[in-house]
């Protein structure tokens, strides 16, 4: 079996084991909820320290590798939701909707949204963290932060009745998976634009090709 076919037979089994806990829900609570639109926003606002210790020569990789990693995250998670139309733990026949829910949101359970971003930047956090600044004890506490506002995102988005199990695991899963690509593919490209040819300019123009 190629390493693959046992990825994907990986998450099959993780997915098939998940199944029986999708029964267990929770009613909808809307303090819960907004609870977790803070958590989602700190988790997303915390990889800005990278910003205060990382040299000013990094900062337009930083930025740009941020910003591509969370509108990925971003386009996966509405392509999903669009495409998937799994409905909330609280749409049921015959049942009124609870007070504050958005109607327009009935058919977007799958996957959590919230936990994927979430999960996409403490993923993207750690990623660096190990890449480029793996010395840094401020960087390792950062981290850590960041997956604990994620998780306790992922927790309130159930315990909110806002999502199943099944709709925080697929999050959690695909906002890691983003989350590590980004660094990572930044780190790959910084390593190759480091062995291409440089212009050297001053008093003799040269070029440094080094391999």
């Amino acid at each position: 079996m190629s390493r693959k076919q046992t990825a994907i037979a990986i998450v099959l089994v993780f997915c098939f084991s998940l199944s029986p806990l999708a029964a267990f829900t929770f009613e909808y609570n809307e303090s819960l909820s907004k609870a977790s639109d803070i958590t989602l926003g700190l988790t997303l606002v915390t990889p800005g320290v990278l910003g205060l210790i990382a040299p000013s020569s990094d900062y337009i990789a930083i930025v740009s590798s941020y910003a591509g990693t969370m509108v990925s995250a971003y386009g996966i998670r509405t392509v999903l939701k669009h495409v998937i139309h799994k409905p909330r733990p609280y749409v049921q026949d015959g049942v009124p909707l609870p007070d504050g829910v958005d109607p327009a949101e009935n058919y977007e359970s799958f996957p959590s949204g919230h936990t994927l971003m979430a999960f996409s930047a403490a993923a993207y956090t750690q990623t660096m963290q190990a890449l480029f600044y793996p010395a840094s004890t401020t960087m390792k506490a950062v981290s850590a932060t960041t997956w604990a506002l994620a998780l306790g995102t992922a927790a309130l988005r159930i315990a909110s009745g806002s999502h199943d199990i099944i709709d925080v695991a697929a999050g959690a899963a695909i906002g890691s998976a983003i989350g590590f690509l980004g660094p990572y593919l930044t780190y790959r490209l910084l390593q190759r634009d480091s062995n291409a040819p440089h212009i050297l300019a001053g008093p003799v123009v040269g070029m440094q090709v080094s391999f």
